[in-house]
């Protein structure tokens, strides 16, 4: 075997530490694009955003908000939806908490083996 248990310690830690950046980067996005709403009182279709005059990454984190159900609009127009924000809020406390247990639970399990052998 060309790569010892080190190498694949490493990889594997590696590999744990960008999914979490991975999912703190889009938890931050989506925080700014709600907080870029708000801010536009975007609450209702007459103050809706256009997506057409969003960057190419608002425009992903707008469908993925659609999908979630916290933002509405037809066409070219978005805006959030109160009473689905705080349920979203939640949710997402919820998988961040689960996640960071997830890593820490992968980094302990990793360091037991190292220590033990």
């Amino acid at each position: 075997m060309p790569f010892g248990r080190g190498f694949a310690t490493a990889s594997i830690l590696i590999l744990v530490a960008l999914a979490c950046i991975a999912v703190a980067r889009r938890f931050e996005k989506e925080r700014r694009f709600i907080g870029k709403l708000r801010q536009q009182k975007a609450f209702d279709p007459s103050r809706a955003i256009r997506v057409s005059d969003l960057s190419d990454d608002e425009r992903l984190t707008a469908a993925d908000l659609t999908a979630a159900g916290v933002l509405r609009g037809h066409g070219n127009a978005r805006y959030l939806e109160p009473a689905a924000l705080a349920a979203f809020r939640n949710k997402r406390i919820v998988l961040a908490v689960s996640g960071a247990l997830a890593a820490l639970a992968v980094a302990a399990v990793m360091a037991f083996l190292i220590l033990s052998r």
